[in-house]
């Protein structure tokens, strides 16, 4: 599904300009861009308005002068940038017109081929939805001018607002929403819908955060675990029943998404995150969920949603126990906002451990051997209602990020026993945290392909 990423005042300065005054009104997007799944994936770097001096009158509407056209594609040359063309319709179904067709007949070709090897897309604003098109040089261009649709277009910032218009736009929400719609409206739940979300472990807390989604009204996913269910993993793993030992933990998930909403699309990647498969499923996704058991992991999935600015929240569990004796028990998660503080910013992050998980066996078994690691395999004590209190924390803040009603938490910690606490109760805590200067990760931000997430990969 390809894929327009943009921040919430990238929307905004696009919004106040094509809708300054009546009639149509042109902008540009300079943008990076990766491919996942065979479709290209932008991310909008920034925009470029288009002064309304330089549009004509025709017979037919509005054209842009060839000089506009020239200066975009220079720009693009000089910032080694992909493009993407705004204009605005209104109304509540916005699609290009004939007019618009005649029109990309003759702009995508001379598009292709002056940003040679760049995917280029054209958008078309409605009163609160996008509908897009794009064009790539390997899709051709038929006597239409058309290449693909856009599946989905989102702004981020104080909430993820999926904007992307498609045919079903005015279909009534099934009943099944009524009790959410008052939270969410009509409008809300319909584009909550059309996220794609990413889930990487589909185990004890990936489990449960698939469940909630699910019920939110998620309807499209992609699914990353290499790893299948076994009799110790029984007494947490809520996708499972007695008969499912043995078979994979993503497919058990995608079983629950089917039951409770058949008509969902989930893609099952059967694979390490460490493979070319995984990550190129990854990059195409809206929202990225981490439920790994591993900081090797978790340095990757912080680094790919950085790189690609997707929105990232990662979940982790503890207990630490011996002989029937509770020390700590808790989780947390954490929510890798773009312009936000990352993993490494949070202190979420051990290098030693994440530089084991991201070796090779042979590696690993040196390390072990010397002695330089303890406990990396060693099974750590788990419970599902731990894990599902995790993953209830998670997807409430997935569901004020959806909703806007709040800012979300970049860090919260829930602490079982209340250590050190008058109250020995359940905490569930907000962690003041910042993102830092000079965080290599952070630098990464935004690199979309140059970020060399693929470096991470075992099986090239």
């Amino acid at each position: 599904m390809a894929t327009i990423r943009m921040t919430s005042e990238h929307w905004s300065r696009t919004y106040a300009h094509l809708f300054s005054m009546r009639g149509e009104h042109f902008a540009f997007f300079l943008a990076s861009w990766t491919e996942s799944a065979g479709e290209p994936a932008f991310s909008v770097r920034d925009v470029l308005p288009v002064d309304d001096s330089n549009v004509t009158f025709t017979a037919g509407g509005r054209v842009m002068s060839d000089e506009a056209l020239v200066r975009v594609v220079n720009l693009a040359v000089k910032t080694k940038s992909a493009l993407i063309e705004a204009h605005n319709h209104g109304g509540v179904l916005p699609r290009f017109s004939g007019t618009d067709r005649r029109g990309l007949g003759e702009v995508v070709p001379y598009m292709l081929s002056s940003l040679p090897g760049r995917p280029y897309a054209a958008t078309v604003w409605g009163d609160e939805t996008i509908y897009a098109e794009y064009f790539t040089q390997k899709s051709g261009v038929d006597a239409h001018g058309r290449g693909g649709v856009v599946g989905s277009i989102v702004a981020y910032g104080k909430r993820l607002d999926q904007r992307v218009s498609r045919d079903d736009d005015e279909r009534r929400i099934a009943r099944r929403f009524n009790r959410q719609e008052a939270w969410f409206t009509p409008a809300g739940q319909r584009r909550m819908g059309r996220i794609k979300f990413g889930v990487v472990g589909l185990g004890g807390t990936g489990g449960p955060i698939v469940q909630n989604l699910v019920y939110l009204g998620g309807r499209d996913f992609v699914f990353v675990d290499h790893d299948s269910s076994d009799e110790t993993s029984m007494n947490r793993l809520v996708t499972a029943t007695a008969a499912d030992v043995d078979t994979p933990k993503a497919i058990l998930a995608r079983r629950l998404v089917k039951a409770v909403m058949p008509e969902a699309k989930v893609h099952v990647v059967l694979k390490e995150l460490q493979t070319g498969k995984a990550l190129d499923a990854l990059k195409g996704v809206d929202v990225l969920i981490g439920c790994v058991d591993n900081d090797g992991a978790r340095l990757v999935l912080n680094e790919l949603a950085l790189a690609y600015n997707i929105p990232y929240f990662d979940l982790g569990v503890g207990i630490d126990a011996k002989d029937g004796h509770v020390d700590a028990a808790g989780g947390r998660v954490a929510a890798v906002l773009p312009g936000g503080p990352c993993l490494y910013c949070m202190g979420q992050i051990d290098g030693d451990e994440a530089r084991y998980w991201l070796a090779d066996d042979e590696q690993r078994a040196f390390l072990r051997g010397r002695g330089y690691v303890k406990g990396m395999d060693v099974n750590a004590p788990s419970v599902a209602a731990l894990n599902a209190a995790v993953a209830a924390a998670a997807g409430n803040e997935l569901a004020v990020y959806f909703s806007g009603v709040r800012v979300v938490q970049s860090l919260l910690e829930l602490d079982l026993l209340g250590a050190g606490r008058a109250v020995k109760s359940q905490w569930l805590t907000p962690v003041r945290v910042e993102k830092k200067a000079g965080c290599p990760a952070c630098e990464a931000a935004g690199r979309g392909d140059e970020a060399n997430i693929e470096r991470y990969r075992r099986d090239r």
